[in-house]
Formats: structure tokens, sequence, C-alpha cells
């Protein structure tokens, strides 16, 4: 199974800009397959959903009124 690293898709909402929860979902599943997990520093085997409400959690992605957007910048390791 392929583990993406959680950078990737916060690169990714970088790039497409805010999204509602749900078409952000979808269009990550289009992008990086239905079945892939994703891995952080801390965190593996992922299922979409749970990286998303790690990364909120975190703080390094935000809900908005225009929806989820990157609110840092991934770390470079």
């Amino acid at each position: 199974m392929q583990s993406t690293h959680g950078h990737e898709l916060m690169e990714w909402l970088g790039r497409t800009g805010p999204l509602p929860r749900e078409t952000l979902l979808a269009r990550a599943e289009e992008t990086f397959g239905t079945d892939c997990r994703f891995h952080t520093c801390s965190q593996q085997d992922l299922t979409s959903v749970q990286l998303l409400d790690f990364l909120l959690e975190k703080g390094k992605v935000a809900q908005g009124e225009d929806g989820i957007r990157l609110a840092m910048e991934p770390c470079t390791h």
C-alpha cells in the first residue's frame, strides 16, 4: 500500500487554495488514490480524513468561511 507524506497534501492544498471539507477529501482521493495512506513525522497509516483532522488539530491547516486552507508551510526535513 502506498504511503504519502502529509506534506504532499499540504503542498497540494497550498496550490489549490481553500476548499470545502468534502470537496477537499474527494479531490485528495482523486489526486492521491482511494487506497492511499498518509504518514507524518509522528503518525503512520492515516486515511485522508484522519490526516486532515490531524493537520487541523496541529494548526497546519485552518477552517474558514471559504473552506480549509493551508495555515503554515510544511516543515522542510
